[in-house]
């Protein structure tokens, strides 16, 4: 089917009509998945052969009744249990964000679950969880309903007369088109959503309400942004190789004017990032400093240190580090409140 279908290569393909259907093609090419509102299984299997159109044999493995769900749990944690991924939340494929929501919840967790058990970590650590991730469960699930109105937006302009080689037909055809165009964008561009969410609501910041501000983390257009609680924006550095590539795996220190820079004032010597250093090292805490300098990247970035989370969210930014540095310290590894 794959290699005759005569409207293009796809992997998604959107039928017109009042069924809702939609043709997936999977990874082998050679199985598709229909979905479509229908009855029982045996209108499923013939709806399939009316949907491609072609004199082509096929045969049906799976026929499964599904309703869409937009929930989110009202707590990720009693005691000692925490929950993650579908069990935190559940989403409609429209937009795709329910396995990214839930990899973001993997990776917020583990890290924290790894420094609670290795003794580095406060209680801060896992209480932050929820306060972290719920928000953004509730945010991704509102996004996955933008996507679907979207969707049910164009579907909406179908009508009986669509097919009609009349001219009634050709306007029917070119307004669902005009909506489609600007309605279906809803469910594949939202890449602020995808990578821009913030965390704003933690302990894990320095100073307490750093956070508050700075771009909008609701907003489905990306804005890379080294505001306190957001994932350090990707750069490329100039021997090709990727800024990520460079931190560490546990917290990361990004000094953007190591001391060979020349330039004077107070954070430009090799002590200077010592006491945290220090701080970190009475913890137990993992703490590498990772040393590049590049103008460009400290006006990307809008400052000379970041101090990075395990995830690479930020926990502080500055041309110099705080006076309180036992204080910020001790809100990355969760020994404050917040």
């Amino acid at each position: 089917l794959y290699e005759r279908i005569p409207i293009g290569k796809g992997r998604h393909y959107h039928v017109a009509d009042d069924k809702n259907t939609q043709l997936i093609v999977q990874d082998s090419c050679r199985h598709f998945t229909l979905h479509t509102v229908a009855p029982d299984e045996q209108t499923v299997e013939a709806r399939f052969g009316h949907v491609i159109g072609l004199p082509l044999p096929y045969r049906m493995l799976s026929a499964n009744r599904w309703t869409q769900h937009l929930l989110v749990a009202n707590r990720y944690r009693d005691r000692r249990v925490f929950i993650a991924g579908d069990a935190a939340h559940l989403m409609i494929p429209t937009g795709g964000l329910g396995m990214n929501t839930g990899i973001g919840d993997a990776i917020d967790l583990g890290w924290k679950l790894a420094g609670s058990l290795q003794g580095w970590g406060g209680p801060g650590l896992l209480e932050s969880y929820e306060r972290e991730r719920r928000p953004i469960g509730l945010r991704n699930v509102a996004a996955s309903r933008y996507a679907s109105r979207g969707r049910r937006a164009w579907r909406s302009a179908w009508c009986p007369q669509i097919a009609d080689p009349t001219p009634a037909g050709q306007a029917a055809r070119e307004n669902l088109a005009r909506i489609a165009d600007f309605e279906q964008r809803k469910t594949n561009e939202l890449p602020g959503i995808e990578l821009g969410y913030r965390y704003t609501d933690t302990p894990l910041i320095y100073p307490a309400h750093a956070a508050e501000g700075g771009p909008d983390p609701d907003s489905i257009i990306y804005q890379p942004s080294s505001w306190p609680g957001a994932r350090l924006p990707h750069a490329w550095l100039p021997d090709g190789t990727a800024l990520h590539d460079r931190l560490g795996r546990g917290y990361t220190l990004l000094d953007l004017q190591p001391a060979a820079s020349g330039s004077a004032g107070p954070g430009d010597h090799p002590g200077d990032c010592a006491p945290l250093e220090a701080a970190f090292a009475r913890a137990r805490a993992p703490l590498e400093r990772c040393c590049i300098e590049s103008p460009a990247l400290r006006v990307l970035y809008g400052a000379r240190l970041l101090l990075l989370r395990p995830d690479l969210h930020i926990v502080w930014r500055g041309e110099a580090l705080p006076a309180d540095v036992q204080g910020l310290a001790a809100a990355a590894i969760g020994l404050s409140s917040g």
